[in-house]
């Protein structure tokens, strides 16, 4: 037998190893090109986010500041609260009646010059309808009044107190239908010299303790009615002005001159009312004012209105006015002083100015009208209400009774609520911070992602001990 040559056995895989090692280096250069490409478009896609989240951001903050405009300039709404509120609810209007016009019955001719600078004065500085038909040479005519303080013209000098002023000028008088004393229903008022008479008001000389009152009807007699004597002992009156206007106040907007028999005023009040939040804002975009602030400021709006006709007085006339006048003063006492706080005062032959000017210096109205030659223009004396109050509208109307009726004996007075409800308005934060906290996450969260709750997570992953475990 021949010899068997041994032969090595063949080592299997090799050959595979060395494949393997081959296509494995070429995988792993494989995947870092892949790497790097990946890298590569990762940092396009990356710097392309870059503008496209700039865009996001800016859009946010300009929608964010439209939205913070909402809360800084156009934050206070007024809206009807109730329609239902019962006139019981608020105060009875204060009512003045002042005489405007009069006839002295006293034929000397002292006393006839004196009624008619009287008649004249009160038309110029309430700007009545006889206002109009003064001209230059009216007030040319009494030049022993130049000096004298067209404020302090009266007629009330012949009665020796307000009692007995009062008794001879009202004929009687009822509140809610019950017949009262008229002198413990009126007041004098100082502003007006002694010649004018309240009702209902705080602000007048020796108020109720009880006022301001209230009424819980409405229709004719259900509030103040009045009769006034037109024929008083020395001199009969022509025309009465009638003001309805808030207890707290000296005057209100509008008065009512009248030459009738009958005068009806119907009222018809507005209540007012703010959220304590809305003095959190300015002054100038809230348009009133809280009880605290005024009494800070120290003065009312009606206050504050005539200081601020007083100093337009100054402007265009060069001389100022002393009001209010206590109700003692005297017809010997008006001419004492032609000077006030250094300023001249100003007298009878200031009239003209008054009336060229069309100032009504009683006005509360907060608007002054300058117009002329069909320009206009006014100026805004920036007199603010209270938040919480009540604004009395009222209508007028008048009428001649017949001589069977009245025998041109009386004027009467009627002022009464028209309805028994009545509107209140409510003012409050159209956009409050919460609203405002809530815009700006909605905003963020809608166009850039972006959370509370997301920046937290954000701010912790960086943090090993609050980062969260990965799943490898």
């Amino acid at each position: 037998m021949g010899e068997v040559e041994w032969q090595p056995e063949p080592q299997l895989g090799n050959d595979d190893d060395d494949v393997d090692e081959k296509g494995s280096g070429k995988q792993i250069k494989s995947k870092k090109n892949d790497k790097k490409r990946n890298n590569k478009w990762l940092s396009v896609r990356r710097c392309a986010r870059i503008p496209l989240k700039m865009v996001f951001a800016i859009a946010t903050v300009y929608v964010c500041i439209l939205s913070s405009e909402r809360y800084f300039y156009y934050w206070v709404q007024t809206t009807i609260e109730r329609t239902d509120v019962h006139v019981s609810e608020i105060n009875f209007p204060a009512v003045t009646i002042i005489p405007m016009s009069v006839t002295n019955l006293n034929a000397s001719n002292e006393a006839q010059r004196h009624t008619r600078v009287f008649n004249m004065a009160r038309a110029v500085l309430w700007q009545t309808p006889d206002a109009v038909q003064l001209d230059k040479h009216s007030f040319e005519e009494f030049p022993e009044y130049a000096d004298v303080d067209p404020t302090a013209l009266d007629m009330d000098t012949v009665y020796d107190s307000f009692q007995d002023a009062c008794k001879y000028f009202f004929a009687e008088c009822s509140w809610r239908r019950k017949p009262m004393n008229c002198c413990s229903l009126f007041r004098s008022v100082s502003t007006f010299k002694g010649f004018a008479y309240v009702f209902n008001s705080v602000r007048c000389e020796f108020p109720d303790e009880t006022w301001p009152w209230s009424a819980s009807a409405s229709g004719s007699l259900s509030g103040l009615n009045v009769k006034i004597h037109r024929n008083q002992n020395f001199f009969n009156i022509n025309m009465l002005g009638v003001i309805v206007h808030e207890p707290t106040q000296q005057l209100g907007h509008s008065i009512a001159y009248s030459t009738e028999d009958r005068i009806v005023i119907p009222v018809e009040p507005l209540r007012f009312t703010a959220e304590a939040d809305v003095k959190a804002r300015p002054v100038q975009m809230r348009r009133c004012l809280f009880e605290s602030e005024i009494v800070r400021l120290g003065q009312s709006r009606s206050e504050c209105i005539y200081k601020c006709h007083v100093q337009y007085i100054l402007k265009k006339c060069n001389c100022t006015v002393n009001l209010p006048r206590p109700v003692t003063t005297r017809m010997e006492n008006i001419t004492e002083s032609s000077y006030y706080n250094g300023t001249k005062l100003c007298g009878v032959k200031h009239l003209p100015c008054f009336n060229d000017n069309r100032l009504s210096l009683f006005s509360m109205s907060n608007i002054i009208e300058e117009s002329r030659d069909n320009i206009f223009t006014t100026v805004d004396c920036g007199c603010f209400p209270q938040c919480d109050h009540t604004q009395y509208h009222s209508s007028t109307y008048t009428e001649r009774l017949s001589s069977v009726e009245n025998n041109n004996s009386v004027i009467e007075i009627d002022v009464y609520f028209q309805e028994e409800t009545l509107f209140s308005y409510r003012s409050m934060l159209r956009f409050t911070l919460i609203d405002l906290m809530v815009s700006y996450g909605g905003i963020a969260g809608l166009i850039m992602g972006i959370s509370v709750l997301g920046w937290v997570n954000a701010i912790l992953d960086h943090f090993a001990c609050c980062r969260l475990p990965s799943d490898g």
